[in-house]
């Protein structure tokens, strides 16, 4: 069974537990760790998906020189794939993929990338 926790609900927990510690409700010796651990880890959360958001955005869109090149299937559904091409992974229409196939990038389109099964 897996446990699934926002990070903007620890942030709000241990905010309320550094709040009810400074109001005395919660004795400061419990109240100041636990409070200032889950805000750590929020502000950790928070501070990794910025900077991975930063290093997405950083990406070059699909242009002509990515036609031709060949990748891998990660992830196939209704006719729309996760092709992964040289370390990045791209959006890519193929018709009949699944999910380890080797494909190869046939035109650039405006939703992504077409790509045809090789082999």
């Amino acid at each position: 069974m897996d446990i699934v926790v926002s990070a903007s609900t620890l942030g709000l927990l241990g905010g309320l537990v550094v709040l009810l510690t400074f109001f005395g409700r919660i004795p400061p010796w419990l109240g100041y760790p636990i409070g200032g651990g889950l805000l750590s880890i929020y502000v950790l959360i928070l501070v990794v998906g910025l900077k991975a958001s930063r290093e997405f955005r950083k990406r070059p869109p699909p242009t002509a020189s990515v036609v031709g090149k060949r990748g891998v299937v990660v992830e196939a559904e209704a006719g729309w794939a996760l092709v992964k091409i040289e370390g990045a992974y791209w959006k890519a229409y193929c018709n009949g993929c699944a999910p380890g196939d080797v494909v190869e990038v046939v035109r650039v389109g405006d939703a992504g990338v077409e790509v045809r099964r090789v082999g």
